[in-house]
């Protein structure tokens, strides 16, 4: 992808990773949102330079950002039938609660697609702190991450308390919800159903990924 400048080949592999998740391209608001392009117009050049380049081909009628598709140059001589790109939206604390920003696509990891059973959207968050250690959740890592709106008890959760985010374990309670640490020298999290803090889960646990290096 030598041809393509650092955006274009970002807007590329966002593109990829939709497709992947979702089975259809994103609209061009939905591109420009995830990638901090706020003009569709700036959106709609991108794509024009990957189709003049050949990464993109049209499909259907001109204008529609889901009326283009990936080509084989795209895709490249992966096998999509067990290759799937994992988007990364941002970073996520294995810590005291962290303030987690709106989707912030940095990246796409492709992984085969056996190493993520059960299907539905699974998006990737870098973890930042330690609070996750002995459960073999480091610092630094791609934490993958089912989206789903609740979790089962014991279950590793992304959760959401007001505005602050944090990845612990999930744990109803007859008084509220526990966010429990994997770090002995951590407290676990306590939030009442009185407190009226808006406690939501975005999705459990689903993988770990560590760079070597």
């Amino acid at each position: 992808m030598e041809d393509l400048s650092p955006r274009q080949e970002e807007v590329l592999q966002y593109l990829s990773a939709c497709v992947d998740q979702e089975g259809v391209m994103p609209s061009y608001r939905e591109i420009g949102s995830s990638l901090g392009i706020r003009s569709t117009n700036a959106v709609s050049d991108h794509l024009k330079a990957l189709v003049r380049k050949g990464y993109l081909e049209r499909v259907g009628e001109a204008g529609r950002s889901r009326s283009i598709r990936l080509t084989r140059k795209a895709t490249g001589s992966l096998d999509e039938g067990s290759v799937v790109g994992i988007p990364i939206l941002g970073d996520i604390a294995a810590s005291p609660l962290y303030r987690l920003a709106e989707e912030d696509f940095q990246g796409t990891l492709r992984m085969d697609a056996g190493l993520l059973s059960g299907g539905g959207t699974v998006f990737a968050l870098v973890v930042t702190g330690d609070s996750m250690i002995d459960a073999g959740i480091h610092d630094g890592d791609y934490l993958f991450v089912r989206q789903q709106a609740d979790a089962r008890d014991g279950e590793i959760a992304v959760v959401t308390v007001g505005e602050e985010a944090t990845v612990k374990r999930f744990y109803r309670e007859p008084d509220g919800i526990r966010l429990e640490p994997e770090n002995s020298a951590m407290d676990s999290i306590h939030v009442s159903h009185d407190s009226g803090e808006d406690v939501r889960v975005v999705g459990v646990a689903v993988g770990v990924f560590r760079a070597m290096g």
